[in-house]
């Protein structure tokens, strides 16, 4: 269906942005311009520490090595416009390979190596790269058959000479140390780049099975550097520590702005994350959910193995402290909800209840938090979680005991940030902040898309310059998504404050995506569960979880094998059977049929699962005329049960 735009008065604020947002992109004109600007002003500063690889470099180090790497690239026949593909996971050598591959003007595909192999000969193949990067031999091993098979090859890189290097490749292999060493004789040769060319190119999910490659220009990424430097309330030569899949455009927007304003990058993984929380003493990092929920979970345990007594009394006063923040909250009326009760007697009830827990609260942050903060490496400026949204219980936590926790929200088809709840502005839990400069949010009714009001519900569509060029090779994908104004459709479902904070509350598009920031499609798994004859229905859960869940509707020869009477499920008020025999059959049914669907990622596995009484259908208005399931009426009834399933313990 056309998206209607609704033509609305003209924002000056927007346009004096916008105005400043090209103007910069106008004199920067390309990333690799800009870097180069940005890393001669900070020769001899430390810019990259990887303990973990023996990695340690400074800025005019850097920069001497994206130039020779980039030599190299071109003396090998790398041209403009080409693609060039790194298969790696986020290293201190990362950075340096991908600026390199830019700089002479080709577009970088990245992807984790960890990644299915399937997956990446598909993005091998789909991006026509002429060169690839890898991060060590083990992988190489792993894409050997392929690479000999691949036509558009003309050599390949290793980073990391790690394990033994095949013999029997038909293209030539260099170390990354080799690879500089020939660029260094080689003379640098600076080609055109223009703000619409390629910049790189970050595959995401796709619904038919094939991840969709989306294209981002140099335009797009420069638009994003002013906004994100306000948001982020960014001084020049703090630290930082990066520990985010590269291959997301979160972290690579973020290293590109940590570089350009002369940061020392402190490289880490999440095996090693608590420790060197500790060892750095970092100011700002960017996160997603995964990591906090974790933290979160592993204060409670040490708690509670060291002392029940500390564990309760910790306890006790967080709850406090967040019931203090919350009548705050409504205090200074920063709820993401429509509160039409914001009078006299509901302010003087709230100034009241949070005057009586403020006492205990300012005690526990000046003495019982600031440990807690000390001993786990809590004490930096402000981290920014992306990727999925934070949990209620994470968000209040973190704000309780004063740890500074910002949220942003993007997709990688934007660049992509489209808002941030700014560093040093008053939290506002819930939201996913404001749109940052230079961007347009509204929201429209998902069927007629005619705009809303505030804090009406529907579908999320947004206009700025960090706008995707469009999916690779897939102008039809690209015109679902983009209309003719440049409107993109988010496919997720939220409202607007009235003061601009947006508040998500669902995904219009039947993609999951998981708190660690993974994209599932949940159609592929469903289908490969079905195939049971003990399945009747599922639906696939778990949307800014930690984990994938189903709720499943079992066949009647699944409840007969139990012996289960379906005129018995009509009994009692729960909507979920609880029979052992019936979750140890669909337990099984679950974990032999899943393995049918292709390329099964380890994240994709279902963990959780309840078993439904009603099937979905027409008669209770789950199930549409042409028999697909409304996912969001389904999360909407069985809410309850969705939640108690991710319920965790302490």
């Amino acid at each position: 269906m056309a998206i209607k735009v609704i033509k609305k008065t003209v924002n000056t604020d927007l346009q004096s942005e916008l105005k400043e947002i090209y103007e910069f992109i106008g004199n920067q004109k390309n990333i690799a311009d800009y870097m180069q600007k940005s890393l001669e002003k900070y020769k001899g500063l430390n810019a990259i520490i990887d303990d973990h690889n023996n990695i340690k470099m400074t800025y005019d180090e850097v920069l001497a090595h994206i130039t020779s790497f980039a030599s190299s690239l071109q003396k090998l026949g790398i041209s403009p416009k080409d693609f060039v593909s790194i298969f790696s996971e986020n290293n201190g050598l990362h950075f340096i390979c991908n600026q390199g591959i830019i700089k002479t003007g080709a577009c970088s595909v990245l992807r984790g190596s960890c990644a299915p192999i399937k997956e990446l000969e598909y993005i091998l193949n789909h991006s026509e790269s002429k060169a690839l990067i890898l991060s060590d031999y083990k992988i190489l091993n792993s894409l050997k058959n392929i690479i000999n098979s691949n036509k558009n090859l003309k050599f390949i890189v290793i980073i990391f000479p790690k394990n033994e290097k095949p013999s029997d490749l038909n293209i030539p292999v260099y170390t990354f140390d080799e690879f500089i060493e020939i660029g260094k004789n080689n003379n640098f040769i600076k080609p055109e780049i223009n703000p619409d060319d390629n910049l790189t190119m970050l595959y995401t999910s796709g619904t038919t099975g094939n991840p969709k490659g989306v294209l981002l220009s140099h335009k797009n990424m420069l638009s994003q550097i002013l906004p994100i430097e306000y948001g982020l309330k960014i001084t020049v030569g703090e630290r930082s520590l990066q520990i985010l899949p590269v291959w997301h455009a979160y972290e690579m927007t973020t290293q590109i702005i940590f570089f350009a304003n002369g940061f020392h990058l402190h490289f880490t993984t999440i095996p090693y994350l608590k420790d060197d929380l500790l060892k750095y003493d970092i100011d700002i990092f960017m996160s997603v959910p995964r990591i906090w929920e974790a933290i979160r979970l592993g204060i409670y345990q040490k708690l509670k193995q060291k002392s029940k007594a500390g564990y309760f009394i910790f306890d006790f006063a967080v709850k406090n402290s967040i019931r203090y923040k919350i009548h705050k909250m409504y205090c200074e009326e920063r709820t993401p909800n429509k509160i039409t009760n914001y009078n006299f007697i509901m302010r003087f009830y709230h100034f009241i209840a949070r005057s009586f827990r403020k006492p205990l609260h300012i005690f526990c942050t000046n003495t019982l938090y600031k440990k807690i903060k000390s001993l786990t490496g809590l004490n930096f400026r402000a981290s920014f979680s992306g990727g999925g949204a934070l949990s209620l219980q994470d968000e209040l936590f973190y704000d309780a005991i004063g740890v500074n926790i910002r949220i942003g929200y993007g997709l990688t088809e934007t660049s992509p940030d489209l808002t941030l709840r700014h560093a040093d502005d008053k939290n506002y839990l819930c939201s996913a902040g404001k749109p940052i400069r230079g961007t347009e949010i509204k929201i429209v009714d998902p069927e007629t898309f005619m705009e809303l009001g505030i804090f009406q519900k529907g579908l999320v569509l947004v206009r700025g310059p960090q706008i995707m060029k469009g999916y690779y090779k897939d102008e039809q994908a690209t015109r679902k998504v983009i209309d003719k104004e440049g409107w993109f459709n988010t496919g997720d479902l939220g409202w607007l404050t009235v003061d601009n904070h947006l508040v998500l509350v669902g995904r219009a598009k039947e993609t999951i995506v998981l708190s660690s920031g993974e994209n599932i499609e949940p159609l592929p798994i469903e289908e490969a569960c079905l195939q049971s004859s003990y399945i009747e229905q599922i639906v696939l859960v778990g949307q800014d979880k930690n984990s994938v869940g189903a709720l499943v509707v079992p066949t009647k020869e699944a409840l007969e094998k139990c012996g289960i009477a379906v005129n018995d499920l009509h009994k009692g008020v729960n909507l979920s059977i609880k029979n052992p025999d019936l979750k140890e059959l669909i337990k099984k049914e679950i974990n032999n049929y899943i393995k049918l669907k292709p390329n099964l990622a380890s994240f994709e596995k279902i963990k959780n699962f309840e078993i439904l009484k009603e099937a979905f259908n027409q008669e209770n208005g789950l199930l549409s005329q042409t028999g697909k399931t409304k996912r969001n009426m389904i999360f909407d009834k069985y809410n309850d049960i969705i939640s108690k399933m991710f319920t965790e313990k302490k």
